[in-house]
């Protein structure tokens, strides 16, 4: 009677586990299908698929374009794991703004549109703060996302993975956030989710990446590189002394240095203070104005209601996530060749790029 009883309890507590399709850890194949699946926004984004087809998914649901053109697509495999893929930048000048729109927000706190107050959480630390950008993309596409979400977990459905490249990418970061911090049932709480960021430009400061990484810890999230890709260096950062904690070492410079320095040390100490960390605040403080309170009267015309939010007084990012990277071969440099203008420019960005390093790295 007691071996039985114990056999049930073992069930119990191992069923949860058993049911579980997705594993943490960087998954290649995983990964290809996500770009097989961006590939097929073929019919919005106008460029061709590259690529083959992700044999094995279904396309079930394609959300309607809202925000700043902001869409996303669920796939579904046959043994039930969800595949939430939410597109990147399109060439309007809607979607371009929403990645130039870059001063930050707390990364807890609210953006008003008329009457309509959305509250939002993506880190637990007061320091954290995000790019206001792409924390719109993320405000118009959750509902949807989570209606989903709940749908299909009343259809078998608890293994989602969160896949974006480029601002998708970016979104996707702030979406798998957002779903951590929602309140206590709004998402069933054996759903699994595993995220991918691709090609992925920089979702916020340290203490935001501080708080991704925590949360999805353990092999459930990855940040997946061309090291030729400029854009995952983006947006534009300027780290000043105040991005440091309290406990830093420039708060007591002076006074240290005056107890033990003579005349000439403390003046050219002091030059440097003045100049060099005065124009890191200037460089900091004309990122805020031109990407922020400048861009918002363009960002205004699209989104009349969005009422601008204030803004933190950084603009310190940097990159989140797990990574993964993606070396160019002499093979890859010479099939990805820029052939100058625009295209040349997003050559080593694009789906095509990350998908053949892919296969001559992770997949032979």
């Amino acid at each position: 009677m007691k071996n039985t009883v114990y056999l049930v309890l073992l069930c119990l507590i191992a069923s949860p586990v058993l049911s579980q399709k997705l594993k943490p850890g960087f998954d290649a194949n995983e990964y290809a299908r996500g770009l097989e699946m961006t590939e097929r926004y073929a019919d919005t984004t106008k460029v061709p698929p590259a690529d083959p087809y992700p044999f094995g998914w279904q396309h079930v649901y394609r959300s309607e374009t809202v925000g700043l053109d902001n869409l996303w697509d669920m796939w579904l495999s046959g043994d039930s794991v969800a595949f939430i893929n939410i597109r990147g930048t399109v060439p309007t000048e809607k979607s371009w703004m929403l990645d130039f729109y870059a001063p930050m927000v707390p990364a807890e706190g609210s953006l008003k549109f008329g009457k309509e107050t959305f509250n939002y959480k993506l880190a637990a630390d007061k320091n954290a703060a995000v790019h206001t950008g792409f924390l719109l993309g993320m405000k118009y596409l959750a509902p949807s996302i989570i209606e989903k979400i709940n749908e299909y977990y009343s259809k078998g459905v608890k293994d989602f993975i969160i896949f974006g490249h480029s601002q998708g990418a970016a979104i996707a970061y702030l979406m798998r956030s957002y779903f951590y911090y929602l309140p206590y049932g709004t998402i069933p709480n054996d759903v699994t989710f595993k995220t991918y960021c691709s090609a992925a430009p920089k979702p916020g400061n340290l203490y935001y990446a501080y708080d991704f990484e925590f949360i999805t810890r353990n092999g459930w999230s990855h940040r997946v590189v061309n090291q030729m890709d400029w854009v995952p260096q983006m947006p534009p950062t300027a780290q000043t002394r105040y991005d440091f904690k309290h406990n830093d070492p420039f708060t007591p410079v002076d006074s240290t240095l005056a107890a033990n320095l003579g005349f000439f040390p403390r003046v050219v100490i002091g030059l440097i203070e003045k100049r060099v960390l005065g124009d890191m605040n200037d460089a900091r403080d004309i990122l805020i104005r031109y990407t922020g309170t400048e861009l918002y009267k363009i960002i205004n015309k699209f989104l009349p209601e969005f009422k601008e939010p204030k803004y933190v007084s950084t603009m310190d990012y940097t990159v989140t996530g797990s990574p993964v990277i993606l070396m160019p071969t002499d093979s890859y440099k010479q099939k990805f060749v820029s052939p100058g203008g625009i295209a040349g420019t997003f050559v080593h960005h694009m789906m095509p790029a990350y998908y053949y390093l892919l296969k001559e790295e992770y997949m032979k």
